[in-house]
């Protein structure tokens, strides 16, 4: 009879045994978390890198494009070739010549021809 009771207190026991205790359960949650953030952080620092990466090769690929534009030289007309045509220019209209209404000109230009004649 003990030995049943024994037992049935053993088989009771093991149950319990087998749960945690809270302060396992909250180390585990704090390593998992821990675990989940250092994650994050390799992915920052692995995005960052492809990032600084990507912008180097730009700038890289945008120096040698400017370098290649330099160091193509301009079709320049000669200007020693008689046969060549002339440039092409666009017409110019009235309105971007600067311009004086008459009575001010006269009026300015009276005002220096007395300005000349008045010697000392």
């Amino acid at each position: 009879m003990r030995s049943l009771i024994i037992l049935a207190s053993l088989a009771c026991a093991a149950p319990a045994a087998a749960q945690t205790d809270p302060m396992m359960l909250s180390l585990q949650r704090d390593a998992e978390l821990q675990a989940q953030a250092n994650l994050a952080r390799q992915r920052e620092v692995e995005l960052t890198n492809r990032l600084s990466t990507l912008e180097a090769r730009q700038q890289t690929d945008q120096a040698l494009s400017d370098i290649a534009a330099l160091r193509q030289r301009p079709a320049m007309p000669s200007i020693y070739d008689p046969n060549a045509p002339p440039p092409e220019r666009a017409p110019v209209p009235a309105a971007a010549y600067a311009s004086m209404p008459d009575a001010a000109l006269a009026a300015s230009n009276a005002r220096v021809r007395a300005a000349a004649e008045n010697r000392r």
